[in-house]
């Protein structure tokens, strides 16, 4: 598959899980067939800061739409109000990434100089500290950190996806699997269900290396797509909370009193 239809198919199973995240009575399974989205799209994240032609102008973009997430989310908030925000903002987290690779190479390119080395390798401790703050956490750093340097070996770099992505996941439930006799496997495995993600591994080795459309709808699409999606998603969730009763024919009805809320 080219990064085009990887890249829509990541697309369906996110609105699946933000399904899940913001409307009430959705089915648990909706987050779990989630958990393999990032990864795809911070695999590409990578594959498009090697073959970017500006890497300021690719950071720039992100940060640019990660500010277009907040205001729009802040606004959508303020029209819906419910209990709980709209937390996503996976924007930020793929920018932070684009700087710590950026800083990386810096680092290598500088390595004749001690003081420039020194600063390097600060800057990215700085760097993936801050990445670790917002929304993909320490897993969209690792994610980045392991897709960045295992670029060049599929098997390396699927082998130490999986390894990296159960330690970060399962890691802080095993003590309680071993001493707690109540914890059981379903407490393993569901104390943290990011580990899931480690299923985004034969899509990405079914990557071809082909772009697919590149076309300027298609390259945006994904920058559009993600924000609208969750903003209207929250809006529905708003109107099932006040009718549990909702059901798909209501769908029709809730756009246009978004959209009129919106104007």
């Amino acid at each position: 598959m080219n990064s085009f239809q990887l890249k829509i198919f990541a697309m369906i199973l996110m609105a699946f899980d933000h399904l899940a995240s913001y409307i009430p009575g959705m089915p648990i399974w909706f987050n779990f067939i989630g958990r393999i989205v990032a990864p795809i799209f911070f695999f590409f994240l990578v594959e498009g800061f090697f073959n970017t032609r500006s890497k300021k102008k690719y950071a720039l973009r992100l940060f640019a739409w990660s500010l277009v997430m907040f205001a729009g989310s802040k606004f959508v908030m303020m029209a819906f109000s419910r209990d709980y925000g709209i937390h996503n903002n996976i924007f930020l987290s793929l920018a932070m990434s684009v700087l710590i690779m950026a800083m990386m190479d810096w680092t290598r390119d500088n390595s004749r100089s001690k003081a420039a080395m020194a600063g390097g390798i600060v800057g990215v401790i700085v760097l993936v500290i801050a990445s670790v703050f917002t929304e993909a956490t320490i897993y969209g750093m690792s994610m980045t950190l392991v897709f960045y340097f295992l670029r060049g070996s599929k098997a390396k770099m699927a082998a130490v996806y999986i390894a990296v992505s159960l330690i970060t996941t399962m890691g802080f439930s095993i003590p309680g699997f071993i001493t707690n006799p109540d914890f059981g496997w379903y407490g393993l495995l569901m104390f943290d269900v990011q580990w899931m993600q480690v299923f985004a591994v034969p899509f990405i080795l079914m990557y071809n290396g082909e772009r697919g459309a590149s076309s300027k709808p298609a390259k945006y699409m994904f920058y559009v797509f993600y924000p609208v999606h969750i903003w209207i998603i929250y809006a529905i969730g708003y109107y099932v909370e006040r009718d549990n009763s909702a059901t798909v024919e209501t769908i029709s009805w809730v756009l246009k009193e978004y959209f009129s809320r919106l104007i």
